[in-house]
């Protein structure tokens, strides 16, 4: 499902302006794309390094997989996924390397049929909070009221990241799927405004993302509700590549001021999202 840029919004508590089902169908096809992907390496690719150093390509994939599988969890009451009973809130710094003593004998191949199965069950997961008009604000790992749907974003933000981790070794998979680019770039500039705005720093600022879907988002809204806008008319008072901001928002890479060339208070509040986030050791890139 494509969608128009025109005038599309993103806010912390409302949501996308198109509704909930494109970030659906926008995750279900990322997902098994990614599956397709990896289903061609062979036992040497698995074994590959990656940006983040300390995890090899089939180490990311088992993150991706846990991942979603807790989203599955969060969506359903953890029907079905109840590893997660008990392991109390999500830590960036420590969750992650948990999480991966799970599938730790878990061979490729069963990975990929784990990522296949979980994707089904998201699918179906989402349709049925859609379905039912779900309006509920639900706490980001920042500790931002967000519209559960917008929780929903930061997955497929996460797993957008987590391909770019594996960019040495996945093979080339055609042009980029644009809807998933253009919600990732609406994603990342919100939670890292959203992290702004905890410490009163929320930007009001305009961004260009070269070699984004849409050219220039604007960052604006009040403090308890970010909101970022697709294809902004506004002239931009930042630019630097798509890729190399979002890696630099999670903490991926050079800082974001080396990126855009300058500091000033809107990149030092955009910056505070990589000191939440761990990236794992990340290589820069």
């Amino acid at each position: 499902m494509s969608v128009d840029s025109t005038r599309l919004t993103l806010t912390e508590r409302a949501g996308l302006s198109c509704g909930p089902e494109v970030m659906r169908e926008a995750l279900y096809t990322q997902r098994r794309s990614l599956a397709g992907r990896l289903a061609e390496l062979t036992p040497s690719d698995w074994a590959a390094p990656t940006h983040c150093t300390e995890w090899s390509v089939h180490d990311v994939v088992r993150h991706i997989v846990d991942v979603a599988e807790y989203h599955v969890a969060e969506l359903t009451g953890q029907s079905g996924y109840t590893r997660f009973n008990g392991l109390g809130s999500f830590d960036p710094t420590s969750t992650p390397d948990l999480w991966l003593q799970d599938s730790a004998g878990r061979s490729p191949v069963q990975t990929v049929e784990a990522l296949l199965r979980v994707t089904e069950d998201e699918y179906e997961s989402l349709g049925a909070r859609i379905e039912k008009g779900d309006a509920s604000l639900e706490r980001n790992i920042a500790g931002r009221e967000t519209l559960w749907s917008v929780r929903s974003l930061h997955v497929l933000w996460d797993t957008w990241l987590h391909e770019r981790d594996l960019s040495r070794t996945l093979r080339a998979d055609g042009p980029p799927d644009v809807t998933v680019q253009r919600l990732a770039a609406l994603y990342g500039l919100l939670f890292a405004g959203g992290v702004a705005a905890l410490f009163g720093d929320l930007p009001q600022v305009s961004f260009q993302l070269v070699g984004s879907p849409d050219g220039v988002y604007e960052i604006s809204g009040r403090q308890d509700d970010v909101k970022v806008t697709a294809a902004s008319a506004s002239p931009p008072d930042l630019d630097g590549p798509f890729e190399a901001v979002m890696g630099s928002l999670s903490g991926r890479g050079p800082s974001l001021a080396e990126i855009v060339g300058v500091s000033n208070a809107a990149v030092e509040g955009l910056s505070k999202l990589s000191t939440t986030m761990r990236p794992e050791d990340p290589e820069d890139t």
